[in-house]
């Protein structure tokens, strides 16, 4: 469980940083910031947000084909 401290620590940096984010941006933070709490990030950083959980969701993909298309391009230069 996430605590109100860490959920108001989210909700600090979120509101320190929202005017730089676009869309796209927005998820992928959010995404990062879910997958370093583990279990319950989605639902803490949603709380702290007011995001969407299928927003946050959608960045831990994509984040995760980000990945994927990192190795396919280091291993084509090998």
């Amino acid at each position: 469980m996430i605590s109100t401290e860490q959920v108001e620590l989210i909700k600090g940096k979120y509101e320190a940083l929202k005017a730089e984010f676009d869309e796209r941006s927005r998820r992928l933070w959010s995404a990062v910031e879910a997958n370093s709490f583990g279990y319950g990030g989605v639902v803490a950083v949603a709380e702290a947000t007011g995001l969407a959980e299928s927003t946050i969701r959608l960045g831990q993909q994509e984040l995760k084909a980000q990945v994927g298309s990192a190795r396919t391009i280091q291993e084509r230069r090998i």
